[in-house]
């Protein structure tokens, strides 16, 4: 639901790809005018501009800006009068990875900033810090014919044989050197990146690997990797771990992760390479990791 006409068109075009659903909802989404209020203490956490506070199952969110969010485990309120729609559009990007990681968490779900791509069910969880390639590794490999689960947020959950992945649809945003499609401007976008017009695969995927993204060499490499550098850029990549519940679950988890095939992909330095050289890369670390051709 959205009641605050400057936020109507970006959260149309940031949850866009979301697939329709057919079942019960675990929880509603309110965009609205009234910024909800937060808490007078100092904040629990702090992300930049961004600061949170945990009151059990309640998060508290201040974007740094007008923007305000209180989530809970079936329903997040987002408010504030942003009056002018760019600023809204970068202050919904700025938080709303925290609130639905929150939501999720609260039901077993835990929500990590990656990226994801699969293939015959199986799929590789790619992380890394912001800008260290996971976008544009993720759309590269789906134009070689993986299928994309998600550039931004993956699900890690248990699965019946093992962890699942499975995307979270926002709309992606790749840097404009690998794009080979048609794209869209994302309006105050610090990297300058597009949304390039593509299909997200909205089924769950069992965890075939892990990998930590980076840039290195001319022509990339593919290498194995210690399980505590997965473990520690899960827990990293895990909002909702600030919530003392849930970073129990995100521990156990990061061992787990650390006992599936890894390896560190390093990108070409060069956009011009990287599109040359991507797709050989995921041939290397799908064979490495036993995934089907």
């Amino acid at each position: 639901m959205v009641n605050e006409p400057a936020l109507v068109v970006e959260v149309d075009r940031l949850f866009a790809p979301m697939p329709d659903h057919d079942g019960p909802y675990a929880a509603e989404i309110i965009f609205q005018a009234d910024a909800p209020a937060v808490p007078a203490r100092e904040p629990d956490e702090v992300y930049g501009p961004i600061q949170l506070w945990r009151d059990g199952v309640e998060l508290f969110l201040d974007s740094g800006g007008p923007l305000h969010a209180r989530a809970t485990p079936s329903s997040v309120v987002v408010g504030g009068v942003v009056g002018d729609g760019a600023l809204g559009a970068m202050l919904l990007r700025r938080i709303v990875h925290h609130v639905i990681a929150h939501v999720l968490s609260l039901s077993g779900r835990l929500v990590a900033h990656g990226a994801a791509v699969g293939r015959h069910g199986q799929g590789v969880l790619m992380l890394g810090a912001s800008g260290s390639g996971k976008s544009s590794s993720a759309y590269l490999a789906s134009l070689a014919g993986w299928s994309l689960l998600s550039d931004d947020l993956v699900v890690v959950a248990q699965g019946a044989h093992g962890l699942e992945l499975v995307g979270v649809h926002r709309a992606i945003a790749v840097p404009p050197e690998v794009i080979e499609a048609e794209a869209s401007d994302i309006e105050h976008d610090l990297r300058d990146r597009r949304r390039p017009d593509v299909v997200l695969d909205a089924r769950p995927h069992r965890l075939a690997a892990v990998a930590l993204v980076g840039h290195g060499g001319e022509h990339g490499s593919v290498e194995s990797v210690s399980g505590l550098e997965i473990a520690h850029a899960f827990i990293g990549s895990t909002p909702a771990a600030g919530n003392t519940d849930v970073a129990a679950e995100a521990l156990r988890t990061a061992a787990t992760l650390a006992t599936y095939p890894r390896f560190r992909l390093l990108l070409p330095d060069t956009a011009k390479e990287r599109l040359l050289e991507t797709a050989g890369l995921f041939e290397s670390l799908a064979a490495s990791a036993g995934i089907e051709k």
